[in-house]
């Protein structure tokens, strides 16, 4: 079994979650072999935006990058954002039999509609009111887009407003922090960031390059 089957043999899994959960809740299996177009199921895609064919997210790139995927099989109850709503979400890593990650089906349940938290209640017993308080003031984790481009655009200009120094301003060394940064947050496991970013930076493709080649020797 190669491992795009073994990611496919969760999506009745997927189905099956989605059956329990209802409408409130979006189910999502990526691949995260081909992070630009990661996303090969989901289930009320209408909640967050999102499509077959849509990127990873934030989180899952970090998790790829720093590969904290080996020491767990899993991260739950985090915040998570999307289409103009909150969420409640979940990610379960598939890992193939040499324990490196190749999916993760992500469980995101609507917390946003705090009028209907009674609705909500009566489909999701186990969701107190003090867990959608506690949910509430969790810092956002993750982030959801529905095209890959926001999705880099987002982590880019996120690290810069971090800096805080217009990257006209900013020297070689400032600049190379900003792609260390994105470098240890798994953006460039994106197709189209190191054009992006030399561009956002002000400086050469091969400039981004010879930064990255420092960054891996380092490892």
């Amino acid at each position: 079994m190669n491992d795009r089957e073994l990611i496919e043999k969760y999506i009745p899994m997927a189905e099956f979650i989605s059956a329990i959960l209802g409408n409130n809740c979006e189910v999502v299996i990526h691949d995260v072999t081909i992070p630009n177009n990661s996303i090969i199921f989901i289930k009320n895609g209408h909640l967050s935006g999102r499509r077959v064919g849509g990127p990873l997210t934030n989180l899952v790139l970090n998790i790829i990058q720093n590969e904290s995927y080996q020491s767990k099989d899993f991260v739950a109850n985090y915040k998570a954002e999307g289409n103009f709503k909150t969420f409640r979400s979940a990610s379960y890593f598939i890992k193939n039999e040499k324990n490196k990650i190749i999916g993760v089906i992500c469980v995101n349940v609507d917390i946003e509609d705090y009028n209907n938290v009674k609705k909500l209640m009566d489909s999701l017993s186990f969701i107190s009111n003090e867990s959608v308080k506690e949910i509430e003031d969790i810092k956002t984790q993750d982030k959801f887009y529905d095209n890959v481009d926001a999705l880099l655009h987002t982590i880019i200009n996120d690290i810069i407003h971090d800096v805080n120094i217009d990257p006209q301003r900013m020297s070689a060394e400032e600049k190379m922090y900003v792609v260390k940064q994105l470098y240890d947050k798994g953006a460039f496991n994106l197709k189209g960031a190191v054009v992006e970013i030399a561009k956002t930076l002000q400086v050469s493709e091969p400039t981004i390059y010879r930064y990255l080649n420092k960054f891996k020797s380092s490892h």
